[in-house]
């Protein structure tokens, strides 16, 4: 019940940033009224990001309740710090991946001349792959941690390491890695451009098309609500050999 009502809360969060977030990109920025309005359309779609990240949060510690929803809003604004998170891995694994383009043949030549390896194409598969893991699932993780510890305990978390430690843990990590593979990125890459050979250009093309989308947005929606529960809820503690006997 619990990922029903995150996976809802993330959907309909989800839906209505994406609404402003195109509506930012087609608002022209030719007069100092339509800066303005850009501007504005930037920071609802801050503000309904961080209430969507806030109250997924608040539904996986506390259910989903008024009082609840209330709480959710007025920690949201902890988006601003996981946002500055967000932006420096993008920016840092952008620099990478354009530093490596530039480099490429000087690589390429160099594991020629050492090791006699004329192709290490999967070597910049694998680059890109680790950039991918650390903008959407690295990133997620530390930003979603940090919201999570200032809805707990205030502003004062920030300069704590809870948060660090439970988006570093090894088997948060993990389950958030596994959510975006199977629920973001496969669905992503195979069921969003997939179009069966026979299918007719009508409204049953249509109506594909659109149940197609909207399983694939559900589906993202659900990994995104259970990448905040590897964040925001803390992992359980190993289990001693005498603690696991005693419970036996």
């Amino acid at each position: 019940m619990t990922l029903f009502l995150a996976t809802g809360w993330t959907l309909i969060g989800g839906a209505m940033a994406a609404a402003i977030y195109w509506s930012f990109l087609i608002t022209p920025v030719s007069t100092v009224m339509a800066l303005v309005a850009s501007a504005a359309l930037a920071m609802v779609w801050l503000a309904l990001v961080g209430l969507t990240a806030s109250g997924a949060i608040e539904i996986w510690s506390r259910g989903l309740s008024f009082d609840g929803i209330k709480h959710a809003g007025r920690s949201a604004p902890a988006v601003l710090p996981a946002s500055v998170i967000v932006l420096l891995a993008w920016w840092t694994t952008s620099r990478m991946e354009v530093w490596l383009a530039q480099r490429n043949g000087q690589i390429s030549a160099w594991f020629i001349a050492t090791v006699g390896w004329a192709d290490v194409s999967w070597l910049f598969a694998a680059i890109g792959y680790v950039a991918v893991w650390v903008r959407w699932v690295l990133a997620a993780m530390l930003g979603v941690s940090l919201m999570a510890g200032v809805r707990t305990i205030g502003w004062s978390a920030i300069a704590q390491a809870a948060w660090l430690r439970r988006a570093l843990h090894p088997r948060a990590l993990a389950g958030a890695t596994l959510w975006f593979a199977a629920l973001i990125a496969l669905p992503w890459t195979w069921l969003v451009p997939w179009r069966p050979d026979n299918l007719p250009a009508s409204s049953v093309e249509l109506a594909f098309i659109v149940a197609k989308l909207s399983l694939a947005a559900v589906l993202c929606a659900a990994g995104l609500a259970l990448i905040v529960r590897e964040a925001a809820v803390p992992s359980p503690p190993p289990v001693e050999p005498t603690e696991a006997a005693q419970a036996a």
